[in-house]
């Protein structure tokens, strides 16, 4: 089911889609989860590679007519906020915007 006004929410089926990707993460790693520090390492690495799939996104957004308010609600931030981080005329956006990385 897709709706037309998605925001960010954790729940069950997050949470059995990141234990997955943990445990694939590990294995190809050849990482044991019983290591706490191993186990936040791959944490970070997910959602170092999560952040990297944003500005491309948020771009394309933009490009389909799609407000600073509509994305800021899809991210769960504010307007000024996701505009702070994602316009390319912002003096903090990622300098690898849109897509080198």
């Amino acid at each position: 089911m897709t709706s037309n006004n998605p925001s960010p929410h954790s729940g069950d089926d997050t949470f059995d889609l990141i234990d997955d990707a943990l445990a694939t993460l590990a294995e190809r790693r050849r990482t044991w989860l019983g290591d706490d520090l191993a186990t936040m390492t791959l944490v970070a690495s997910l959602i170092d590679q999560a952040e990297r799939c944003l500005p491309q996104l948020v771009h394309n957004a933009r490009a389909n007519g799609h407000t600073w308010h509509e994305i800021a609600h899809a991210l769960g931030t504010s307007p000024d906020d996701a505009q702070l981080r994602f316009d390319p005329e912002s003096p903090i956006t990622d300098s690898r915007w849109p897509h080198d990385y």
